[in-house]
């Protein structure tokens, strides 16, 4: 059966967080039907202008009596004002009290939102990375803005702009398999699945604005294959530099050495496969670590917590 999914639109909205997910849950076809059918509302019915520029025409109004399955929040600039919309606040309470399978998805700040109306309390969540002074108002909500996306039970949270296709594809994927996901991430031309254990600091990203190729490539190795030997003298070797001039090279480009390069590459490659569920030595070999010991002590080092916490909080 398709489902419907209410868009909430606002002023100073994020175009690209209405837009991405929106386009990927369009491209959610079995034979020519649409899988799912979108409604946008405003707090008032209004139209809005997004961030952007582009005006917005809402079908109708946020409202609690609304029949939609499931509800999505998109972030931008507005989001700031929306949480002080009490009726918004109150409508989102509602949803989250309903009994059934209506979700809660927010996109980038969104996230923020269904903080403020008290229905991330308790659980994991993230936001964009600039959001970071905001999300401490919320003490209660288990905050990680090192992943792109969470979700438990029925509300789903992501960083926001490309990462809300991420997740907008992993709920297709849930609720329609794998192949019409697939044909979904074939239409966008995007990556089918990015997890949302990865990082949204795109360790990776920064490797390709280094000064020099050989730096480039070499980073592209260890994220590629993280598995892989990678103590100072093999990542020498396979740069074509002394140990010296390549640690020089890391601290001027990364900002950090190449050892503590690598374990954030392997802490991020586990943090994605612990969200699939992979036995926890298996996580440690691929990954890289060789022994379970060794990536317990990188967690440790990097979010103060052991494995175990971490699962329970973000597994």
């Amino acid at each position: 059966m398709t489902r419907t999914i209410d868009v909430l639109l606002f002023d100073d909205v994020n175009m690209l967080d209405v837009s991405g997910p929106v386009q990927a849950f369009g491209a959610a076809l079995i034979g020519d039907r649409s899988q799912y059918a979108i409604r946008y509302v405003s707090p008032e019915g209004k139209t809005v202008r997004a961030a952007c520029g582009l005006r917005l025409v809402a079908d109708g109004e946020l409202s609690a009596r609304s029949n939609s399955d499931d509800l999505l929040i998109p972030g931008g600039k507005g989001v700031d004002a929306v949480i002080q919309h009490t009726a918004v606040r109150e409508v989102i309470q509602n949803r989250a009290a309903r009994k059934g399978h209506g979700r809660l998805i927010s996109i980038c700040s969104g996230a923020l939102v269904l903080a403020a109306a008290g229905v991330l309390d308790g659980r994991p969540a993230t936001t964009h990375w600039s959001r970071s002074a905001d999300t401490k108002v919320y003490e209660n909500v288990l905050w990680d803005l090192d992943l792109i996306s969470t979700s438990e039970e029925r509300i789903f949270t992501s960083a926001g702009v490309t990462t809300g296709i991420d997740l907008a594809l992993a709920i297709i994927r849930a609720d329609c398999g794998p192949k019409v996901a697939l044909a979904a991430a074939r239409e966008l031309v995007v990556q089918l699945r990015r997890t949302g254990g990865q990082s949204q600091y795109a360790i990776h990203l920064a490797g390709q604005f280094t000064r020099d190729d050989t730096l480039t490539r070499l980073i592209e190795q260890v994220v590629s294959q993280p598995q892989l030997d990678w103590s100072l003298n093999a990542l020498s070797q396979t740069a074509g530099m002394n140990t010296r001039t390549l640690s020089r090279h890391f601290q001027r480009d990364m900002q950090e050495t190449p050892a503590q390069f690598v374990e954030r590459v392997r802490v991020d490659h586990a943090r994605g496969l612990l969200s699939e569920n992979f036995p926890l030595k298996q996580v440690a070999a691929d990954s890289g670590f060789g022994d379970l010991q060794r990536m317990r002590r990188a967690f440790q080092r990097r979010f103060g917590i052991n494995i175990s916490e971490y699962l329970s909080a973000f597994g």
